[in-house]
């Protein structure tokens, strides 16, 4: 049936139900019921009313609409992209290396005490610098050739000297060869322990110990190198000496009472002159260890310069005040 054949029934209907609706209009109940329910009327209007008729709506927007919807009901949140930093793979070049941590003059010294008596330096093993010089720094009063204990005089021996005050030194070794500490200590190693090449750190710790080895302190003696107020008499004579006739000062110049040049006193060829501080408990003397006692290098001393300055002897009286004074040291 087409709609324009309904419309008369449609409307034979609603016109039998107002009888109806006139009946309860008085009473409240129905016409909050009424406010509530829709009318039959508004019922069958409803059922024959067209639908309108749409377009098609596309696919993606369909999908678009229920996943938005799907989300909404879900209260889903935007996912968030977390990115990392890319960590490179290690790399390592060669041995990893840690520098040695520095290490306090007192710690250095200390090391360096070990290493003095450490005869692992010398080519056989079966020496360490403590060896000639004690673990104290002076000397064993001995001559050597290399290793080699040899005659005193003998003309190719050179005597161990003491190390203390070696740090106040101008050149070092018999020959003076040697400019610095470091470059004495590598040749006594290398030429005459006949060792490995030591490293820098070895060198380092050997110095700075040597360094440490301190003269003993004279009572009779100033720094300076003049006599103390209660210096014996002939302590004080021996240093007039000592800086006058003697000449001893020319070439054991105060107050280190030694000097950077080498000279030639006839005893074999240019050597260094040595220091004299200590030089009573250094016998033998010289760098071959000819004279036993120092008042016979005292006089020897004396004699040379008495020959090359063309002047006087000493008696025996100023050869006892000089060594004296020199003894003192």
């Amino acid at each position: 049936m087409s709609f324009t054949g309904l419309r008369p029934v449609i409307l034979c209907l609603g016109l039998l139900t107002l009888p109806a609706l006139a009946a309860d209009k008085s009473t409240a109940t129905y016409r909050a019921a009424a406010a509530e329910r829709p009318t039959l009327l508004q019922i069958f209007a409803a059922a024959i009313k067209p639908k309108p008729v749409h377009a098609a709506e596309p696919a993606h927007r369909r999908r678009v609409r229920h996943v938005a919807s799907a989300a909404r009901k879900r209260k889903v949140r935007p996912a968030v992209a977390v990115t990392h930093a890319p960590v490179a793979p290690p790399t390592t070049v060669g041995a990893a290396v840690t520098p040695p941590a520095q290490l306090s003059e007192a710690d250095l010294a200390a090391k360096g005490l070990e290493l003095f008596n450490d005869v692992s330096l010398s080519g056989g093993g079966k020496a360490s610098c403590a060896t000639c010089h004690f673990s104290t720094g002076h000397t064993n009063n001995k001559t050597y050739v290399g290793l080699d204990v040899v005659a005193d005089g003998d003309p190719n021996g050179r005597n161990t000297p003491t190390l203390w005050g070696v740090g106040e030194r101008a050149v070092f070794g018999w020959a003076g060869q040697a400019p610095t500490l470091e470059d004495s200590i590598r040749g006594i190693i290398v030429n005459r322990m006949k060792g490995p090449e030591p490293a820098k750190e070895t060198l380092a710790a050997l110095v700075a110990y040597v360094r440490t080895l301190n003269y003993p302190t004279s009572w009779q003696i100033k720094e300076d190198g003049t006599p103390t107020v209660n210096a014996s008499a002939a302590v004080k004579r021996g240093y007039d000496l000592y800086l006058g006739d003697g000449g001893c000062g020319t070439c054991h110049q105060l107050p280190s009472f030694d000097k950077k040049s080498r000279d030639d006193i006839g005893t074999g060829g240019k050597f260094k002159v040595p220091a004299l501080h200590a030089v009573a408990s250094t016998a033998p003397y010289f760098h071959d260890g000819r004279t036993a006692s120092l008042r016979d290098a005292v006089k020897l001393m004396w004699e040379f310069y008495a020959k090359k300055m063309e002047s006087r002897l000493p008696t025996d009286a100023e050869l006892d005040d000089l060594t004296a004074y020199v003894g003192a040291l």
